[in-house]
Formats: structure tokens, C-alpha cells, sequence
């Protein structure tokens, strides 16, 4: 946070000078007087002080404070940011000494809200969200898909001791598997008639004018299944060959070996390599014929060659830029990238990159191992946005009527108004408040312009999402808020709408919902993390290897059956049963 981190500067330099460190600063505790209310908040991110210079200065919510009124009182807001890469550990230092905030974001938390509450930290809202957030139960009547988030399960009964935000649809996923275009159609063949593509820009002037006739295997010009992979694979093979890359690969994995998330797992049979709701059975896929099926997938790409050798080593890269240095170099055939990386973005005239051509590709159906459970399944769980956003809890430093007036100002929020203005200030808007920051982006017009389009008024952004002010611009870091993502023009050219429409074309349907996590009682929740903790460590150690070909040998029984009983050592049965009981209570 900037208050703390300026404090923390001045402390490292006490250190150094009397030897000794005494505690940073805690959220601090006025509740306010007369017709305002304070509100100290808690996050674990803000925006970059190049920006400006605390979250206070968000034009959002500066403009709230000046012209609303909530429980007839006017809010005044005062952030505490977290030191960035130690937001768990001092949500936990503040939980520890006492100094935690009026507002505490649990999306980093180390402790889960039933946790919170039977330590007496955090208010029950059961009684208080319906009768004072007319909004917000509204749009979880409309939305019964969003309704179990919302509650926590103490002592075999439903309480609601988080306020989650939400958006009104399913916000267009950021990151995604990415692959070559141009080398497919640049050194491959039709796989019907053995003719080579045609291919190239129309206009050289126009970056989107790339046409091409490209045809996979499934006769379809996009790839959607392991066979299309493999067949694009030993395509990237020849390209890198032709262009004397030495040091490329086709594809390189999370440095697991696997996603927790279920990517590209998921298609060999739908589920993920991890805990997941298969139509109301907790299943835990590393125990599945599937993950077998996986596993034997990247033994057998490893063997041939298309696999990074070294991808176990990436430790430090997030699952959306491993080896990100070698995808803009231009020596790997396919990623899993942002959409930073999608069309020619990454041609950078060099002799690798130049003509470049980058489309996004959905998770690929397995058609190739395993038996027929494995096989044809459309994948139902990847990472992927829903409509639930991150949760706040209401700690107990608060008096009732701050409460009410946050609940009042949260339930504005998830009004046609509010949910416009966290999408950013209008022309009016900016126009009454000559805010400062938006004058310096030059956003003069405002953050967006309402427009019509085929019937339907559609919200226009007028400055590019991608870009790093943008999230400083709107109100990005503040829950609960609806989030306006239906009917929203992001300015997205043709290769950025078409890896999105292709990421987003499976919907994540298995994954544990927020309900059943929430439905995990204290003891439980302490027994899941310390079976984990060993368990996935387990697994770290072991499955690279099952990839490479040493350790346990996916392909003999006896051996894969030796996988699954030291998987058992570990208790992973215990953490099984925990989500089973989660979800028959969250199913009541």
C-alpha cells in the first residue's frame, strides 16, 4: 500500500541506522463524524504510482465521495495496499496484531471467512444484506447461477459473510493457447489434396488484411482437436528447420507438467488434474484414467521432439508466459500466451519474426489416447472468467452504521448507475469534476460513449483496454461492484476477437464453484491445506518426470497402479470426501 509503503521505506532505514524494526503502520480506526463516514479498506494490489499516488486519487472514487450520499451519510474512503509479493503475509500480520481494516479483500486471504467469523473478526451480513442491498439481491434472483457464491456454511447452516461483486456476463478471457499461423500456412499442405496454401496481407499497409486458406485435418480452418496439434507440430518442425532455429520448440507446458486449472488436460476427457465437480461428484482427476491419457499425450510429444526440454525448469514463469523471452523471439510454434502476443504483434522484422501471424486456438478434444472415455469430450473446465468476482468482509472495527452505509453504497453499485460509473466517468461527469488524472490521459470525452448498434446501445471504451492506465481509469480494485462486460465494444481488432471468441469457446462448468469452497467448514479447510501442502509437492516431483520418460511408466499397468496407491500416501482420498460433504450441503 502507499501508506505502508513509504512507512516501510523509513523503517529499512531506521534499521539501518538504530539496529532494530518496530511494526508498520495499521489500518487505521475514525469511524468518522457528522455527515461522513470513513471506511478503511484493504487490498492486495493498487495501481502503479506512476498513476497517482494512492488508491484515494482513483477518479471513481473521488467522484463518489463528492456527489453521493449513502444511509444519508457521505463516504470517505482511506486504502492500505499491500507490499506487492507479500499480500498473504500481511493479510495475516494485520489479522495477527489486531491492525486489520474496516474492509479486508479476501482474494488473497490466508484464512477463509468461516475462519474469520468464529474468530469474532468479521460481521454475520446474513440479516443485512437482504434488507439493505435491494440491488444486489436482485441480480442474484435473476442470476441463480451466482447465488450459492455468495454463502459460507457454519455449523451445517447458511450464512452470508462475504460480499462478492459479480459481472453481467462472462468477461472475455485475457490469455489463451496461441499458435503460428503463418508457418502453417507458409510450410504446410492441405492435409485433403497435398496443395500448398495460399496465404498473405492483401493490403501491406493494413495489419488485419492477412488471408489465408489454411485447412486442418478436421477440415475445418481452425485446430480442434490432438490430431490438428500434432499435425501443426510436424509442420513447426519443418518451419524451424527451413529457418535454421536451433534452440525452438513446438510447445512447452507449465512447469508442473500440468495445470491445476485444467487446460489442455480437460480435453482428454473433460475434469482437471485437480479437485472438480463431475455432475455432483467430487472427483480428483489425477486419479483418472484422463490424467493417464494426458500423461502419455506429453510422453509421447517429449519423445518426438516438440516438447521443451526444459520446461520443468520455467519455475518462475505464470502459466501465460513460460519462456515468454522465446515466443517474441519467435522460435515456439505454439503457447499459451496473452492477447498481447495474437496477431502481428509479435513481428518485430528480425529474421524470426518478421510476417509473423498469430491466432488464438481452443482447447484441443483428445482423439488420439486413451480409450473412449477419454476420447470426443468437449473440455468443461480451463481457467476462464465467470460471473463471480473477488469478496470483501466487513470486520468488526465497524460500527452497524458503517456497515449499512457500506452495504447501501455496495447495493448502489450493483444499480444501472453505479454500474455504469465503475465502468468509468462520462463526459458529464468528467466535465462537472474536471478530474485531473483524466485530463492527463486526455480523456476529455470521458472514458467511454454510449453508441447504438443493430438495436442495442453498446458501451465504447475510448481509450484501449490493454493499456496500463486503463484499470487506474475505472474502478478496478473495489468490491462488491457489478461489472459491465455484456454489451461492451473493447476496440479489439480482428485477431484479438477471434482468439477471444476462440478461448471463451468452451465454458468452464466443473470446476468447484465459490458455493462449495465456501461450504468447507474451519477443520476441514485447515485438513485440506496440510494435506496439500506434501501432495502437490509430491506431484511436482513426480509428473515432470512421467513426462520425460523416467520415474513411474505411464504406459505399464502395474506401474500406473503404483502411481495411484502412493497418490492414496498422501491423503488426497481425505480431500476427496472433504469437497463430496461441500457439495451435498451446498445441494440442500
Amino acid at each position: 500500500m502507499r501508506r505502508e509503503s513509504r512507512v516501510f521505506r523509513k523503517l529499512i532505514t531506521s534499521v539501518a541506522v538504530a539496529g532494530c524494526m518496530v511494526s508498520l503502520v495499521a489500518c487505521g480506526n475514525d469511524s468518522g463524524s457528522g455527515d461522513t463516514v470513513n471506511i478503511t479498506y484493504w487490498s492486495p494490489r493498487g495501481e502503479d504510482s506512476s498513476l497517482y499516488e494512492q488508491y484515494e486519487d482513483n477518479p471513481i472514487i473521488k467522484y463518489i465521495e463528492e456527489n453521493y450520499k449513502f444511509n444519508d451519510k457521505k463516504l470517505h474512503f482511506e486504502f492500505y495496499i499491500a507490499p506487492p509479493g507479500s499480500e498473504a503475509d500481511n493479510f495475516s500480520n494485520l489479522l495477527g496484531t489486531g491492525d486489520y481494516c474496516d474492509v479486508m479483500d479476501m482474494s488473497m486471504a490466508s484464512s477463509t471467512a468461516p475462519e474469520l467469523y468464529e474468530d469474532d473478526i468479521i460481521w454475520d451480513l446474513t440479516e443485512l444484506v437482504p434488507a439493505n442491498m435491494p440491488n444486489y439481491m436482485a441480480f442474484l434472483e435473476a442470476n441463480p447461477d451466482c447465488e450459492s457464491s455468495i454463502y459460507s456454511i457454519v455449523d451445517g447452516e447458511k450464512k452470508i459473510l462475504m460480499l462478492r461483486g459479480f459481472s453481467d456476463g462472462i468477461q472475455p478471457m485475457f490469455q489463451g493457447f496461441c499458435y503460428r499461423r503463418d508457418w502453417i500456412a507458409k510450410y504446410g499442405t492441405n492435409p485433403q489434396t497435398g496443395a500448398a496454401f495460399t496465404y498473405g496481407f492483401t493490403d501491406e499497409n493494413d495489419f488485419e488484411s492477412w488471408e489465408d486458406d489454411v485447412v486442418f485435418p478436421n477440415g475445418t480452418d481452425e485446430p480442434l482437436y490432438i490430431s490438428d496439434w500434432e499435425w501443426m507440430f510436424e509442420i513447426f518442425e519443418k518451419a524451424m528447420e527451413e529457418q535454421g532455429i536451433s534452440d525452438g520448440y513446438c510447445y512447452s507446458p507449465y512447469y508442473y507438467g500440468y495445470m491445476q486449472t485444467g487446460d489442455l488436460f480437460t480435453g482428454f476427457g473433460g475434469g482437471a488434474p485437480y479437485w472438480y465437480n463431475d455432475n455432483g461428484t467430487c472427483v480428483n482427476g489425477i486419479e483418472t484414467d484422463s490424467f493417464r491419457a494426458y500423461l502419455q499425450c506429453l510422453n509421447t510429444w517429449y519423445q518426438k521432439g516438440w516438447l521443451d526440454k526444459s520446461f520443468s525448469e520455467h519455475t518462475s514463469d505464470v502459466f501465460f508466459a513460460v519462456d515468454a523471452p522465446k515466443v517474441f523471439q519467435g522460435k515456439v510454434g505454439l503457447w499459451q500466451g496473452r492477447i498481447s502476443t495474437v496477431g502481428t504483434q509479435i513481428d518485430a522484422d528480425d529474421a524470426y519474426t518478421d510476417g509473423a501471424v498469430v491466432y488464438g486456438c481452443r482447447q484441443p478434444i483428445n482423439d488420439i489416447y486413451g480409450g473412449p472415455e477419454q476420447q470426443n469430450k468437449e473440455p468443461d473446465h480451463m481457467y476462464q472468467f465467470g460471473k463471480d468476482g473477488n469478496g470483501v468482509v466487513l470486520t468488526k472495527k465497524m460500527s452497524e452504521e458503517q456497515v449499512v452505509t457500506f452495504l447501501k453504497f455496495a447495493d448502489f453499485m450493483f444499480s444501472e448507475e453505479g454500474t455504469l460509473l465503475q465502468s468509468g466517468l462520462s463526459k458529464e461527469q468528467y466535465e462537472a469534476s474536471q478530474d485531473e488524472f483524466y485530463t492527463r490521459l486526455g480523456l476529455t470525452e470521458g472514458m467511454y460513449t454510449i453508441v447504438e448498434e443493430d438495436g442495442r446501445e453498446i458501451l465504447k471504451y475510448n481509450m484501449d483496454t490493454s493499456d496500463t492506465a486503463f484499470n487506474a481509469a475505472i474502478l478496478a480494485r473495489v468490491q462488491p461492484v457489478l461489472q459491465k462486460v455484456e454489451n461492451v465494444d473493447r476496440g479489439y481488432d480482428r485477431y484479438m476477437k477471434q482468439a477471444t471468441e476462440s478461448w471463451d469457446y468452451y465454458e468452464n462448468t466443473a470446476s468447484l464453484s465459490y458455493g462449495v469452497m465456501n461450504a468447507v467448514n474451519v477443520e476441514d479447510a485447515q485438513t485440506i491445506t496440510k494435506v496439500r501442502a506434501n501432495y502437490d509437492q509430491f506431484l511436482i516431483r513426480t509428473v515432470p518426470f512421467m513426462i520425460k520418460g523416467s520415474g513411474y511408466d505411464i504406459w505399464d499397468d502395474a506401474s500406473w497402479e503404483q502411481f495411484l496407491g502412493d497418490v492414496n500416501k498422501y491423503q488426497a482420498g481425505t480431500v476427496t470426501e472433504i469437497y463430496q460433504k461441500a457439495i451435498d450441503l451446498m445441494e440442500k
